[in-house]
């Protein structure tokens, strides 16, 4: 039974998409209330400066009477308005015929007071006057039933239009908030269930939107890389194991020969002894080769780098070659004092892999020519010679590790497929290059480009 760890987290009861959508939700549904209390707090305003803009005039002529009498009279004939004048005993000595005619009730009020009245909410705004000698109270009426009405039916409206927004808001952007953020689950999910039996995993770009694209192609770009070079370490693992395979099978078999007849038999023993110590050579120059990639790989190889002439490593290569080979004809054009700074044994490692590839597939009696020439800020090591060449559908692949454009007659030749790629490490390391020139039956030349001090 599975137990989940106790430093493992917790899992939110709300997922990342519904707290995004809530934020964004509760950020519009607060704008939206200030703008609708916004708008309605301007309607209000603009009703009432307009039921004041339409009794201003009758004010200014009340205001503008000067005896009583005029006053009282003013008011008595006002038709449209609802106005009342007050004593200082309170009494009522003038009203408006509308306020008659409507049975408003007055009321002695300081400055403002509502009043209802046969279903209708009038409000009334009281202002003092002294004339003649006397304090009088003008109470001017303003029905605001209509108005109320129009309030309550724009706030119902607003409210109503303020949940439908938010609910739409809430519940589209919960969906296209997961559906964004879809992608992520599956990039859990995938992240969560990658190993060495499932490195194919993808996620699906068609999906994906505006940023999100760029991540699911970086995922799978990484996934790329992760199963190329997975590919690439059980392809070299298997290779190894069967290049290591047939010396040990080897000395398996002289060995258990030597058990049963190599004791007495002197011929048997020589044959065994001579047969074991050239496979434990060769087993030793392969495990040295995949060490040094092993370093490569690792980043763990250290060059000695120093100025020195290469021009005296290209003589020294053609005096060895043609000391050591004396089947091929061994020709150099060298210029002399040219200097590079790199570490000079794993250069002349490189160029001696080259000039052994040359020996090994050109025949007795052969060309092969050493160069070296100073090309645009670059030393030029050239390895050229007149063998059997290089098909053109093998040159791609012939710096690949284990790769051998004829598996067979690499055998016969002693070869592992290690050669060229450990030279374009050390050639890649210094900063330089290598450019491949080959010709069925015409031949193959190398040239190495290496940058000068």
């Amino acid at each position: 039974m599975k137990t989940k760890s106790k430093f493992e987290p917790k899992k939110s009861n709300s997922s990342l998409a519904s707290s995004i959508s809530a934020f964004y939700t509760k950020m519009f549904a607060q704008w939206l209330s200030v703008f609708l209390l916004t708008i309605f707090i301007l309607i209000i305003g603009f009703s009432v400066f307009s039921k004041y803009y339409e009794s201003k005039p009758l004010i200014d002529i009340i205001e503008e009477q000067t005896s009583v009498n005029d006053l009282v009279e003013t008011i008595n004939n006002i038709d449209n308005s609802a106005f009342a004048l007050l004593n200082d005993n309170g009494e009522i000595i003038a009203s408006s015929q509308q306020l008659i005619s409507k049975g408003i009730g007055v009321y002695n009020i300081d400055i403002v007071g509502i009043q209802f009245k046969d279903y209708r909410i009038h409000i009334s705004y009281a202002r003092e006057l002294f004339i003649e000698e006397q304090n009088l109270k003008l109470i001017s009426y303003f029905d605001i039933t209509i108005f109320l009405i129009e309030i309550i039916v724009i706030g119902a409206v607003a409210i109503l239009l303020f949940l439908i927004s938010v609910l739409t808001i809430y519940v589209r952007g919960n969906y296209l908030t997961r559906k964004t953020f879809r992608l992520l689950d599956e990039f859990i999910e995938k992240a969560n269930n990658i190993s060495s039996q499932n490195l194919n995993l993808r996620l699906n770009v068609s999906n994906s939107t505006d940023e999100l694209i760029e991540l699911s192609m970086t995922f799978n770009r990484m996934m790329d890389r992760i199963e190329k070079a997975y590919d690439k370490q059980k392809q070299f693992v298997s290779d190894a194991s069967h290049e290591l395979r047939t010396p040990i099978s080897v000395i398996q078999g002289y060995a258990r020969m030597l058990d049963r007849w190599g004791k007495d038999d002197k011929e048997i023993l020589h044959e065994s002894i001579e047969a074991i110590n050239k496979e434990s050579k060769n087993m030793q120059d392969l495990v040295d080769k995949l060490l040094f990639i092993a370093r490569n790989d690792k980043d763990t190889m250290v060059l000695i780098k120093d100025k020195f002439n290469f021009s005296e490593l290209m003589e020294e290569m053609v005096r060895d070659t043609k000391m050591l080979e004396t089947k091929h004809n061994i020709e150099s054009h060298v210029e002399p004092d040219i200097i590079i700074n790199g570490d000079r044994d794993r250069i002349k490692q490189a160029l001696r892999i080259f000039v052994d590839n040359a020996i090994k597939y050109t025949e007795p009696g052969g060309n092969i020519t050493l160069k070296l020439e100073k090309e645009e800020g670059y030393a030029v090591a050239a390895v050229i010679d007149n063998g059997r060449g290089i098909p053109e559908k093998d040159l791609p692949n012939i710096f690949d590790r284990f790769y051998q454009v004829d598996a067979a007659r690499e055998r016969d030749k002693g070869g592992h497929g290690l050669g060229l790629s450990i030279a374009r490490i050390i050639v890649l390391r210094h900063g330089g290059r290598i450019k491949v020139a080959s010709k069925m039956g015409a031949g193959t030349r190398f040239r190495v480009f290496l940058p000068m001090e």
